[in-house]
């Protein structure tokens, strides 16, 4: 038989001893007839039961964590997406740091399943703007082209207003709608500033409109 050397420390042992002790006393009264063990025997099989209950616990939490995983990366293939929707302040990583912690805690899982859950949510986390497009390319799609399309008529109607609205006035309703257009993401930032300067440019080099143009020359549709 094999021997295995366990170390203790005097509080340990104490406290061992103690519950060997309790053991000993009840052993006659539950009826064996033989005597009790002694404290190493004792002490080896409840090591050993220990270690299989431990042992029976990181399965537990393994299958736990296995079935979340298939979970999550089973959601595409049923129409489902795991999304974060960028909420004002808080950061990607910084959700899925959080998220984390509290699948751990509810599941009462080991603190090290949290860093290969962040590993997940890495793999299979989608922003609302990849969902939109996975769900409905084509509205979405189209939606940015009217957009795109609603903003060319602002241009269009905006350069013939500069005599009667004023440049600065007309630079800024260009301005803002690109703007909204950047903020949507249906316009990127860049093109938005190569075209609103462009504008400013135009505008700036037509002449204002004199004040009998504004009294006999009618009102603009855009005012």
């Amino acid at each position: 038989m094999a021997v295995i050397e366990i170390v203790l420390s005097e509080d340990d042992h104490q406290r061992l001893h103690g519950e060997y002790s309790k053991m000993c006393e009840t052993w006659s009264r539950l009826g064996h007839g033989a005597l009790p063990p002694t404290f190493e025997q004792w002490l080896g099989v409840r090591a050993a039961e220990n270690e299989e209950q431990q042992s029976e616990i990181e399965l537990n939490d393994m299958r736990v964590f296995n079935a979340i995983e298939k979970l999550i990366s089973s959601l595409p293939q049923q129409g489902f997406a795991l999304t974060h929707y960028v909420k004002q302040g808080v950061l990607r990583p910084e959700s899925e740091h959080n998220l984390a912690q509290l699948i751990v805690r509810e599941f009462r899982l080991p603190m090290q399943y949290a860093k290969r859950l962040e590993e997940v949510f890495l793999h299979y986390v989608k922003d609302a703007k990849e969902v939109a497009d996975l769900a409905q390319i084509g509205v979405t799609n189209r939606t940015y082209g009217a957009l795109n399309e609603a903003f060319r008529h602002l241009l269009e109607r905006s350069t013939q207003s500069v005599p009667n609205l004023g440049s600065d006035r007309a630079i800024g309703r260009v301005e803002g709608a690109a703007s909204i257009l950047v903020s949507v993401d249906a316009m990127k930032k860049e093109a938005a500033t190569e075209k609103t300067n462009a504008f400013k440019q135009q505008a700036r080099s037509v002449s204002k409109s004199t004040w009998v143009n504004k009294i006999f020359g009618g009102s603009s549709k855009d005012e």
